[in-house]
């Protein structure tokens, strides 16, 4: 797998071009300093083998998105980019002549091929950003939804476009878990369809944020269920540490996901806040259970 690549540089991130991301920014949820539990305890009904050894790492204050990326955000940032769409197209239905030759590998997974990465695969029949008018587009109703089929690079790309950044996993434990190291960000109490997104069929997400009772105390939704969320950390063995080359961006590599997704994860195992998926994170491709959340120091 070959390094990310660099993708066209979008026109400066601006509160009255791109509303949608500037409210997600202003509105990020701040993280407490401290030193953290992180990691599946081994004798725990739900331990998982991948997340052990249950260790403590001392992360410093960050903020973090309360609600994943949606389509109308994300739009925000295609339209940012130099290349610009023609005709038009729903999310999911895009094709090379919707494109100039040379914008084609960003925006076609299946279509064009060229380069390895594209930024979102909007010709995968699970997009929810098509193109009109020259501009992308969420499909209708769909705006305030987690956006999918964005690559791991694209979510890069756009959190360092508003300033921010991926979280790395262990921020995004410690903020689904808090202090107290909770199993799952609400608390003690096993997963249900009132607490998370869960045990709908492919294709039918939710606008984020939709189940308010599920909530971290910080006010984080939808960190159980929903999407998987791509963070920022290669898939290495715990125990983490940061130095050991994990956190190296430019470097190839299948990335970490974490919180479940709505289409295959409806059981306790693998809503738990320690759990680490392994599978469908190929960071070259966007993946219709994938989105992620913008992260930022301080």
């Amino acid at each position: 797998m070959t390094p990310p690549p660099r993708f066209p540089q979008p026109v400066p991130f601006d509160a009255k071009s791109a509303p949608e991301s500037a409210r997600q920014h202003a509105s990020m949820a701040r993280i407490p300093g401290g030193t953290y539990t992180i990691g599946s305890p081994a004798q725990h009904p739900l331990a998982n083998r991948a997340a052990m050894p249950e260790h403590r790492v001392a992360i410093k204050p960050f903020r973090i998105d309360r609600t994943e990326v949606t389509n109308a955000q994300f739009a925000e940032f295609l339209n940012a980019l130099p290349a610009k769409p023609v005709g038009a197209a729903l999310g999911g239905r895009t094709r090379p002549e919707n494109f100039a030759p040379q914008d084609r590998r960003f925006f076609l997974e299946f279509s064009s091929r060229p380069s390895p990465y594209t930024i979102i695969d909007t010709d995968d029949e699970d997009a929810r950003i098509g193109v009109r008018g020259g501009r992308f587009v969420p499909n209708s109703g769909h705006d305030n939804h987690p956006v999918t089929e964005v690559t791991w690079a694209g979510a890069l790309a756009y959190c360092g476009w508003r300033g921010a950044r991926l979280p790395t996993e262990v921020e995004w434990e410690a903020a689904a878990r808090g202090m107290q190291g909770r199993p799952f960000p609400w608390g003690d109490a096993m997963p249900t369809a009132g607490l998370a997104v869960i045990g709908l069929p492919s294709g039918t997400t939710l606008p984020a944020g939709s189940r308010p009772r599920g909530a971290t105390p910080e006010g984080l939704l939808d960190m159980a269920g929903s999407l998987l969320e791509w963070t920022s950390t290669f898939d290495r063995p715990y125990p983490y540490r940061a130095d050991d080359g994990r956190e190296d961006l430019a470097a190839p590599g299948e990335r970490i996901v974490r919180g479940g997704n709505y289409i295959f994860d409806d059981t306790p195992d693998k809503l738990v806040s320690w759990n680490r998926t392994v599978a469908f994170r190929n960071p070259a491709t966007g993946h219709r259970q994938i989105g992620f959340r913008c992260a930022a120091d301080g």
